[in-house]
């Protein structure tokens, strides 16, 4: 029997961080449990006890316990598990992760005023995926449904995809800039390989495969530079604000590859047996945010305090390139560049923190982030700066089904069986983005140019993320030193390519179910944190 799918149609299908779409907004504004050993040792469960840098953008109201200046630096060694190098990206990586400083200024015997600065790399890409998987036998349909989507230059009805029949859900909207965005850069690539008569017929020619085999390697970070005035009142209210600078470097090299049934003769009577496509992507761009935060402590004879903090979304402008190669028998070509803005959600933080003494601190914290409201935005070039944008409706209404809400749990104690040592345990968990596997999906029925400049097949639906994190430190006069470890995993569901039907021709139709490949996301940090206070 005949496997799934047409490789080219597999391709139209779905698209990675390539593009502007729920799995692209997930991703940038996904954020690493990172900053200065201390933070990462306890779980960042710090932001209601305070005087550490990381909390700048967490809650900025923590910066106001500071009572000495002090400056930090950190760096670290990230290991990802059972991966080989690819792509140019190496299991291994150096990382430089944090550097900053607060100036203390005491204004009364219990009220200080704060300034501090610090960078952060709040988003650490680098990451291989290997998935290969075999493909299930196709089940043929004598007449297809639903809105299907047209390859460039053949005319011919190709695609329909199956999960929710989603779609055309501001079908009135007109396109800004004359571009028909329900075709993708693998729609454009594959109408010139051949995959139909050219002789005018448009006679489809099927190519069905047995296997794939897809590799990818991403390097790159979202670098944070945060600037924070905070202070306290009485030792009773601490109050903070943070306004924080996005840098978004991000690149990846995308390989996929299927192997061909035997017997496909494409017009050119070329007998393939494989076919394939390779991606080169960039994201760069900057962003802006604003975080605001504050913590009592409710009772004057108490240590406990109570933490909340509100983070604006981060408002991004971008620019995504991509040099793209599709062959089956020959290669075509697609290099793109686009420029898009994007708002990620609003973040709201509750914390906790206690201490026992001076030998034990308790601190846990929650924070909770929309996922499903993430903005992405048309660069409209209205307006006396030529850079107004407005939402794209459509896209947006496809994140609210595929992502949602998101809630972290942070929780960390800290041990001093000496004043000048300190021994940390923590645990970091974060629910999943996406829905489940028939609810979040890559859906090219979207109006938008997240479909338009498709250039990669694959997406993987990511579950929780459970850190677990442990640290020492010690203090030699005005120096520290602290160490941190972390180890976080997380497990996916990887699909090459959405479910879909696919037109063979003479009235029959391939439903191709895309197989479930397992994959998962191991990852080691040791971190290093060098202070000086003064």
């Amino acid at each position: 029997m005949k496997k799934t799918v047409i490789f080219s149609l597999a391709l139209a299908s779905a698209v990675a961080l390539h593009a502007q779409d729920a799995y692209d907004a997930a991703t940038l504004a996904s954020e690493n449990l990172n900053g200065t050993a201390r933070y990462v040792g306890m779980g960042g469960a710090l932001d209601a006890l305070g005087a550490d840098l990381s909390t700048i953008s967490t809650n900025p109201a923590a910066i106001g316990l500071f009572r000495h200046s002090k400056v930090q630096f950190s760096m670290s060694l990230v290991s990802q598990e059972n991966v080989k190098k690819y792509g140019g990206v190496g299991k291994n990586n150096v990382s430089f992760d944090q550097a900053g400083f607060v100036w203390s200024n005491q204004t009364n015997v219990q009220s200080f005023v704060n300034f501090a600065f610090n960078y952060h790399k709040s988003n650490n890409f680098n990451q291989i995926i290997a998935a290969a998987n075999a493909f299930a036998p196709s089940v043929r349909a004598e007449d297809g449904s639903g809105a299907m989507t047209e390859l460039v230059g053949s005319g011919q009805n190709l695609q329909t995809l199956v999960k929710g029949q989603r779609g055309l859900l501001n079908s009135d909207k007109k396109d800004i800039d004359g571009i028909n965005y329900y075709q993708s850069q693998v729609d454009f690539m594959y109408s010139n390989l051949l995959m139909f008569d050219q002789s005018g017929t448009n006679v489809y020619y099927p190519v069905t495969a047995s296997s794939f085999d897809f590799r990818q390697g991403r390097t790159g970070y979202i670098g944070v530079y945060d600037f924070n005035l905070s202070g306290n009142s009485n030792d009773r209210i601490y109050w903070g604000l943070s306004l924080g600078l996005h840098d978004v470097h991000y690149e990846a090299y995308t390989s996929y590859n299927e192997t061909l049934e035997s017997g496909h003769v494409l017009p050119n009577a070329s007998a393939p047996t494989s076919a394939g496509l390779t991606d080169e992507r960039s994201i760069k761009g900057q962003g802006v945010d604003i975080k605001a935060g504050l913590i009592v402590r409710p009772i004057a004879e108490s240590p406990f305090r109570i933490g909340v903090s509100v983070t604006t979304p981060t408002w991004y402008k971008l620019t995504t390139s991509n040099f793209t190669t599709a062959y089956v028998d020959i290669d075509d070509h697609s290099q793109e560049t686009y420029d898009f803005k994007y708002y990620t959600p609003w973040r709201f933080g509750l914390s906790l923190g206690h201490t026992v003494g001076s030998s034990l601190a308790l601190g846990a914290g929650y924070e909770f982030t929309d996922f499903s409201s993430c903005d992405m935005r048309y660069i409209t070039g209205t307006g006396n700066n030529g850079d107004e944008s407005r939402s794209d409706a459509d896209m947006n209404d496809e994140i609210g089904y595929s992502l949602k809400g998101v809630h972290t749990l942070k929780v960390g104690a800290e041990f001093r069986p000496d004043p000048a040592v300190a021994v940390r345990l923590g645990y970091n968990f974060v629910s999943p983005k996406y829905g489940d596997n028939d609810v979040a999906y890559r859906n090219q029925k979207t109006y938008s140019p997240g479909v338009y400049y498709a250039s990669t097949t694959d997406y993987t639906n990511w579950k929780a993320t459970h850190r677990i994190t442990a640290g020492i430190g010690t203090k030699i006069d005005k120096f520290s030193v602290d160490l941190a470890y972390q180890y976080s995993m997380t497990k996916g569901d990887f699909f090459p390519f959405a479910d879909g039907e696919y037109y063979e021709g003479n009235g029959m139709y391939i439903e191709n179910v895309t197989p479930v490949t397992k994959v998962d996301f191991k990852r080691h940090q040791v971190l290093l944190t060098l202070g000086y206070t003064f």
